[in-house]
């Protein structure tokens, strides 16, 4: 969702400027700020949440009364709102029924903030990523160490017998053609994630590969996994993995075993053989 590395200094110079002139972004900026003093003092987390809360409300309001209004001049403020907003949500930390796709409820809160920037994207994308939010061109060439070669490997060879298992189990073509771009999306991104791991990228870096796979999910894909399809919450699994090796990042910790013991809460008892590897992999990276 947003360019690792911050090369144009999008975050440390622009975002604070935007936020002069868009109060939203302010507000989420001083709500995501408070939620790091939290993490930071845990004697005073009470105090610092609190502060955060009342942040997090007033520019969640702002954004919400201007999405109405959203033009070619304003749709990059209310995109980087929009990024802040998730970014606060992680870092409220994991709540009970919530798992980011789907919760014990059904819907998730998260799905309502992706459509929120789904809708931005997809009615201004050129406008959006443009000017110092243009993604740049890879300086490096793609490299894969030799540990990282062997943990990639491992994780797809599980995928793609998750890919025989769905092809052998379902019979409509367009819904086993929609788990096989899922899962071939999964595999692109697995690849992506180990070569930035090689190159020791840190873990704020995995974020736009990580929920960029989320976000290109159909919804029919998300409302399988809203019902607890059980071969959609395997292939969740098998991204989920890879929310550990960003708890390099504050809001991210505790993400992943979060994630994977909703999955395992959720799953029928003839699929949990199928995530014993996820479940393995998260729990020995502790």
């Amino acid at each position: 969702m947003v360019e690792d590395g911050d090369r144009n200094g999008i975050w440390q110079n622009h975002l604070v400027q935007w936020g002069m002139e868009f109060p939203s972004i302010l507000h989420l900026i001083l709500a995501l700020s408070a939620l790091h003093l939290a993490y930071k003092n845990p004697e005073s987390r009470d105090k610092y949440i609190r502060q955060a809360d009342n942040h997090f409300t007033f520019g969640v309001r702002t954004v919400t009364s201007v999405l109405s209004q959203l033009n070619a001049e304003n749709c990059q403020k209310i995109y980087m709102a929009a990024v802040l907003v998730c970014f606060i949500y992680f870092g409220r930390g994991p709540r009970p029924g919530e798992y980011l796709i789907f919760s014990d409820a059904g819907a998730a809160e998260w799905q309502v903030l992706m459509r929120g920037v789904r809708t931005i994207v997809s009615s201004y994308h050129a406008k959006v990523f443009s000017g110092i939010l243009e993604p740049k061109a890879e300086e490096m060439e793609p490299f894969l160490s030799d540990a990282m070669r062997i943990e990639l490997h491992e994780h797809t060879i599980h995928v793609e017998a998750l890919q025989r298992l769905i092809d052998q189990e379902i019979t409509d073509e367009s819904t086993r053609t929609m788990y096989r771009h899922a899962i071939n999306n999964l595999l692109e991104i697995m690849r992506e994630v180990y070569e930035n791991r090689s190159i020791g990228d840190p873990g704020v870096g995995l974020m736009h590969l990580l929920i960029g796979w989320l976000y290109r999910l159909p919804w029919e894909l998300v409302g399988l996994l809203e019902h607890k399809e059980p071969r959609a919450l395997v292939i969740l699994a098998y991204w989920a993995v890879m929310l550990k090796y960003m708890d390099s990042v504050w809001f991210m910790k505790g993400w992943a075993e979060h994630v994977l013991l909703g999955i395992s809460a959720c799953l029928q008892q003839e699929y949990r053989p199928w995530i014993e590897w996820p479940l393995r992999r998260v729990w020995q990276e502790n």
